[in-house]
């Protein structure tokens, strides 16, 4: 909603609306039940401190902080709301957090500036490799690496297509937001690497810039595919048979997997140009050969829910004492959820 829209629901001025967002200035009892009615939130959620997310928490003081894509393309509203489903996770995180006990955050600090050469971003890339105990080759499943580390993983639609997957470096938990909508394993695990480049590498001042766009797009690929372990398996030519069986393998689309092969100065420049004007030519850069399913579906709140409900913590509980509305806070829990059936073996 406009702020004009809550103001004539809350029936006070936009002015007094902004006060109360600043807090410059606090609503009489009347105003605040016909906002939490009007925006569809308990009042508890609107209690200075009540809410994980009202004590401090948000990396600055602005509102619309995170690491998306391009600032340029998002309008400051779907921003916002990108970074309020951000909150939402990060709530949810810190009440099971205190009912269960989440991964410890073990995420590195690696500062790179943004005009810092891409070979940078690779070294920090195999730093976290390092760091995390990760054994060479293919990474089996990146979101589950992550969370293990304590990164929250979620998967779910913003609302707009112009936000994909973005993070919010939280000092205590950083929250990495997957989309629900893309439905490509490979990109999405390149995109899960990409948010980690920026959560390790990445002052929140330098969001947006092509720079650091750029330096978590290195990191990624150096994440996913190092290169002492890709090397010697990258062709020299598009071998599209090749490359679909290295996809499957390492679980990068053929994209990523040419673009790494070009780096790493095993394809040479004409030959690589060449490949993507095929792939260009039958619609290989939207929907490529070789779809490796559905995509690495986050886990770390949805088993912390169950078993902090087991422990006695019902979601009705959970949402009484995050603020937030039940309805939304079940939605986003079963939007990371793997929809498909689990067997047990």
């Amino acid at each position: 909603m406009t702020r004009s829209a809550v103001a004539v629901a809350a029936q006070v001025t936009p002015a007094a609306v902004s006060q109360f967002e600043r807090g410059d200035a606090r609503p009489i009892p009347q105003t605040l039940l016909r906002l939490a009615d009007a925006l569809d939130f308990p009042v508890g959620f609107f209690v200075v401190s009540a809410v994980p997310s009202s004590r401090g928490t948000a990396p600055d003081a602005d509102d619309d902080q995170g690491f998306f894509r391009s600032l340029r393309s998002i309008t400051v509203t779907d921003r916002r709301r990108a970074i309020a489903l951000a909150h939402l996770f990060h709530d949810l995180a810190d009440r099971l957090g205190q009912a269960v006990r989440l991964p410890d955050r073990d995420v590195p600090h690696l500062g790179v500036q943004p005009d810092a050469d891409p070979a940078t971003a690779e070294a920090r890339a195999d730093e976290v490799r390092a760091a995390w105990n990760i054994a060479p080759g293919p990474i089996p499943n990146v979101v589950r690496e992550m969370e293990s580390h304590g990164i929250v993983c979620a998967r779910y639609h913003a609302g707009t297509h112009d936000v994909d997957a973005f993070s919010v470096p939280f000092a205590d938990r950083p929250v990495a937001i997957l989309g629900d909508d893309k439905a490509k394993c490979d990109r999405e695990r390149f995109s899960a690497a990409h948010e980690l480049g920026h959560l390790v590498m990445h002052d929140i001042r330098d969001a947006g810039s092509k720079a650091v766009e750029d330096q978590a797009n290195c990191f990624a690929a150096a994440f996913l595919m190092p290169a002492g372990d890709i090397r010697a398996e990258l062709p020299a030519t598009a071998s599209w048979g090749e490359l679909v069986t290295l996809k499957k393998r390492w679980g990068s689309s053929i994209g990523a997997l040419l673009r790494r092969a070009r780096t790493l100065d095993v394809m040479p420049e004409a030959t690589y140009l060449q490949a993507l004007r095929y792939m260009s030519g039958r619609g290989w850069r939207i929907d490529e050969p070789g779809d490796l399913g559905a995509g690495e579906a986050p886990q770390l709140l949805s088993l912390a829910a169950s078993a902090a409900e087991q422990a006695g913590l019902t979601i009705g509980a959970l949402t009484s004492q995050i603020g937030w509305p039940e309805p939304m806070v079940i939605e986003a829990l079963s939007a990371s959820t793997d929809p498909r059936p689990r067997i047990s073996l």
